[in-house]
């Protein structure tokens, strides 16, 4: 689970021009607008990310205006994302211990709207039954529990890593040693749609199993989603019958973009997906190859940046390498990028701090 406040501490503090009661904190790899004189360099801090939301007490009262939600924002000209709180914050027996999570504690959550939709999921109710002897049956306890239980829903199959890349401001110790490595990245464009995961898995010499889900949920049974709307359109079951080869399982994972998800900002008629992993069980694919390889079925990648990317100096320059516009639409800041080594098994997501703001919701 993503730990959305944590015991840090402030590495350094500097002014901001033209700013005489506000600095600039450098906590990891995040940039924070605090108080002149309220902190001071080598101080253990609360640091609460960016889209956390928290609890409607007096201490964050300041939030209210944002609906407790805890956003990018800039001041002064300087970017700020995320909030640094004194230790003091904490309830008495909390832990203090640098890297300790005290999410719960403080009672935060996450802003999230894609598992808000996914919640949606779960809560669907099955169809009525139109035979008058199974609405009959469905009045006791054992028939429903023997024949009426949900297909549609379920955990998220545990043999499959789930896609929720770590921002690099969260990285600091791996963004230094692939900095001094000098290891090339793949750069692709970060979609603002939503997770989807589809495998194939051999179960016999001719039988296989098809799933379907979303980021966090199993989706058994055919139905009018997003998600099986996009395995219905592209026939991804079929592809992976194409692909898989000799291999036991293949899974394809993309991001969703289309009518009613997350504003539309691509303005694409129905759905479409955007394939940024195919994973055979000893290897991933690149995203040249997996373009390559999806092209002739109609199944776009996410659109490749830059290939053969070195890290700079700094994260701050980094983030700035992030800004930009989607290829997919003109005059659409993209939401930022993901940098992948597909050999070494690393990959991170760099946010476009330019979206962050531009957000309405």
């Amino acid at each position: 689970m993503r730990h959305l406040a944590t015991i840090r501490e402030i590495t350094t503090l500097r002014p901001i021009a033209g700013a005489d009661r506000i600095e600039v904190a450098q906590v990891d790899g995040w940039e924070c607008v605090v108080q002149k004189g309220e902190f001071h360099t080598g101080e253990h801090i609360v640091y609460i990310e960016v889209d956390s939301i928290v609890p409607e007490r007096p201490e964050f009262e300041f939030l209210r205006d944002r609906k407790f939600r805890v956003r990018t924002i800039k001041l002064r000209g300087q970017v700020s994302q995320g909030l640094v709180l004194p230790l003091s914050i904490l309830p008495n027996g909390a832990p203090a211990d640098l890297g300790a999570d005290v999410t719960d504690v403080l009672g935060i959550k996450k802003y999230d709207p894609e598992a808000q939709q996914e919640a949606q999921l779960l809560t669907k109710q099955p169809a009525k039954p139109k035979s008058a002897l199974v609405r009959f049956l469905m009045r006791f306890k054992w028939y429903r529990k023997l024949f009426m239980k949900s297909k549609r829903k379920g955990g998220f199959p545990d043999w499959i890593v789930k896609t929720d890349e770590t921002r690099i401001q969260n990285l600091t110790a791996l963004f230094e040693a692939e900095r001094n490595k000098g290891t090339e990245f793949s750069v692709t464009e970060k979609m603002d749609g939503q997770s989807a995961t589809y495998y194939l898995r051999k179960v016999s010499r001719r039988k296989y199993e098809f799933g379907v889900c979303s980021r966090n949920i199993y989706l058994g049974t055919p139905d009018n989603s997003s998600y099986w709307s996009v395995a219905k359109k592209y026939n991804i079951e079929n592809v992976l019958r194409q692909l898989i080869g000799d291999y036991e399982t293949i899974v394809l994972q993309g991001e969703i973009c289309g009518n009613q998800i997350q504003g539309n900002k691509y303005h694409i008629s129905n759905y479409e997906l955007f394939a940024f992993n195919l994973i055979f069980p000893d290897h991933k694919c690149t995203t040249a190859e997996i373009k390559e390889l999806l092209a002739p079925y109609g199944i776009r990648s996410v659109p490749i940046v830059e290939e053969g990317k070195t890290l700079p100096d700094t994260i701050a320059e980094l983030v700035e390498y992030s800004k930009g516009y989607s290829v997919v639409r003109n005059g659409q800041k993209r939401e930022g990028v993901v940098m992948r080594n597909v050999k070494n098994n690393i990959s991170f997501k760099v946010i476009n701090p330019d979206f962050l703001l531009a957000e309405k919701d």
